[in-house]
């Protein structure tokens, strides 16, 4: 194993690495110049050429990387935004996470309990609404109902500092339900599918033909057995979970790495915004690597090489 998670450590690097090239050149094909824009309506010709010169933006695009790469690496660019602007994100992508595995679980576990009934299709039905809805417009609706109508909650995602956990987790359940919501739908129908191939295996009509009790087979036999496919596309969504909690960070006002992207891109800087999408690239390939390590975990059975 520990083979394996070197070699996936250094795919994850080379991975990041093409990342940081793609995202830098990316941003620079926008024909808006930054200079143009920060000196807006008194962007003569000279004081353009004199702004760009003390950017840097008249140099060439590939050295601009390698002073990017430089500032970003060495400088601490990458740092700055992992200690000031990533916390938040990850608070909302791990609680969003875990719930709607949480959610998705018990759901699928419901589902196949009731299988063909009405039970099942009701909760087949919801988990295929929430497949659909988009992460953003549900935020809106639940910071509507439960903030600004009911004010259960709080229209913020991020107390101030020295508030005390139990302000902090109050304000953090609006965008983690959001998002856990958001989630879940794929992951239930997923594990309902696995859960539903996993019943008709020889080894649980065998159990079944025994007297091994209906709960002990679905929890024991059938669940852990299907649980690899969800593992799998938890690391798949990862990309679409973070675009999601960018959304939400707008919507809730959480100070997190989403609503830094977003201020970089509108005041063009170039620099802070493939900063900050690096940052969220490496959450996103990180996350893969434990997806992969975690299935050991799960399967004693599962051999790495």
């Amino acid at each position: 194993m520990v083979r394996f998670a070197i070699r996936r450590l250094g795919e994850a690097v080379l991975a990041l690495a093409s990342i940081a090239a793609a995202v830098f050149f990316l941003f620079h094909t926008i024909p808006l110049s930054p200079a143009a824009a920060m000196l807006y309506p008194h962007d003569s010709p000279q004081a353009i050429a004199q702004l760009n010169a003390k950017l840097g933006l008249n140099l060439p695009i590939p050295v601009q990387f390698v002073l990017w790469i430089k500032e970003t690496l060495m400088r601490g660019g990458v740092g700055q935004v992992i200690v000031r602007d990533l916390p938040p994100t990850l608070e909302m992508l791990f609680l969003g996470a875990v719930l709607a595995f949480l959610l998705a679980t018990m759901t699928a576990l419901v589902q196949i309990r009731y299988q063909g009934r009405v039970q099942d299709r009701v909760l087949g039905a919801f988990t295929g609404l929430l497949s659909v809805v988009p992460g953003f417009w549900l935020g809106t609706l639940l910071l509507f109902l439960f903030s600004m109508t009911l004010v259960w909650f709080p229209g913020y995602g991020y107390p101030p500092p020295g508030h005390g956990f139990f302000a902090w987790l109050h304000a953090e359940v609006l965008p983690s339900t959001t998002l856990a919501l958001t989630a879940m739908g794929p992951w239930a129908r997923q594990l309902r599918a696995s859960l539903e191939e996993s019943g008709a295996t020889d080894y649980v009509r065998t159990a079944r033909a025994k007297g091994v009790p209906e709960g002990r087979i679905r929890g024991r036999h059938m669940f852990r057995n299907s649980v690899l496919p969800l593992i799998t596309l938890t690391g798949l969504s990862l990309p679409t979970m973070l675009n999601t909690v960018i959304a939400l960070e707008i919507i809730y006002t959480v100070p997190g790495a989403g609503s830094a992207l977003i201020g970089a891109l509108t005041s063009l800087s170039f620099a802070g915004a493939t900063t900050v999408a690096l940052v969220l690239a490496m959450v996103t390939v990180m996350g893969s690597v434990v997806a992969d390590l975690t299935y050991g975990l799960v399967d004693p059975r599962i051999t790495y090489r």
